[in-house]
């Protein structure tokens, strides 16, 4: 077993501590100056490191400018990592794009901080080195339930851990929607699925093909939108914004303050869209 040492202060003191002792100790223990959690730096060879599967897509832009920065100044923001269940090596909750820079650089080794297991999907969802787009949330947010579905299955959807991992119930709706149907355009229905969508109080394998069944009214939502819209390109009155004011105009929740639930809701959305495909331009009149 590694040797441990234990310090306490500022981040930037700790670094430092860090940096002068890490030729001769693997690994130095350390609390977490906000939740007085235990937590361990080490540095750890690359062969020992992978991206988390929830993680969202790298983007290669991003890793070209840490390359280009990294070769410049050097690595001096650690990964933060978690042990794997299995023992065998790290998985990289934060710092993907720092990682695979450092693998283009040919670096062997890298320091990380060694963060527990429990906080690993709510760093997922806080991750913002870059801002996520709806897409990317729901992704991610889909990952994060399925991975709970299967170790957690008898977990309640709002229990905290859930709640404080997804953050936003309709990212997983949406995360399935977008696996049906990948041309969504997810944040045209947001403000709905906002009023509608919330965390319900059942185990999360029970919720799971609510879900799926909600991602599918969702995409049908969409597929008429998309009727319409080509219906009105063909009348001569397409226009930029279309789309939404088709969904504005079908839209059930326009001047509702209240939560409302989910099937009623889209049921009506979708019943009216229905209509719009027989007269498509009512949507353009503004009335709903």
């Amino acid at each position: 077993m590694p040797s441990q040492q234990c310090f306490e202060g500022s981040g930037s003191t700790i670094l430092s501590d860090m940096a002068d002792r890490v030729q001769s100790e693997a690994q130095l223990a350390f609390k977490d100056p906000a939740n007085r959690r235990d937590l361990t730096f080490a540095v750890i060879p690359t062969t020992s490191l992978e991206v988390i599967s929830h993680q969202r897509k790298s983007s290669e832009s991003h890793v070209k400018r840490l390359v280009d920065s990294v070769g410049r100044v050097g690595f001096l923001a650690p990964l933060v990592v978690v042990e794997r269940e299995d023992g065998g090596g790290y998985l990289v909750i934060d710092g993907q794009h720092r990682l695979l820079a450092a693998k283009e650089l040919g670096l062997r080794r890298l320091p990380a901080v060694i963060a527990p297991r429990s906080a690993a999907r709510r760093m997922l969802s806080l991750n913002v080195e870059k801002e996520p787009n709806i897409r990317e949330r729901s992704a991610v947010a889909l990952a994060i339930y399925q991975d709970i579905a299967a170790k957690q299955p008898s977990m309640a959807e709002d229990d905290e851990e859930v709640v404080d991992s997804i953050q936003q119930a309709h990212y997983v709706t949406l995360g399935f929607a977008y696996a049906q149907f990948g041309r969504l355009a997810g944040s045209s229905y947001e403000p709905i699925l906002r009023k509608c969508d919330g965390f319900m109080d059942q185990p999360v394998a029970d919720c799971l093909p609510i879900r799926e069944g909600r991602a599918e009214k969702v995409v049908e939502a969409h597929r008429l939108v998309r009727s319409v819209t080509d219906q009105l390109k063909e009348l001569g009155a397409w226009h930029e914004y279309v789309g939404a004011q088709i969904i504005a105009y079908a839209n059930p929740l326009r001047r509702a303050r209240k939560q409302h639930t989910f099937d009623d809701t889209f049921d009506k959305m979708i019943a009216k869209l229905h209509e719009l495909e027989q007269e498509p331009k009512k949507a353009l009149g503004g009335g709903g």
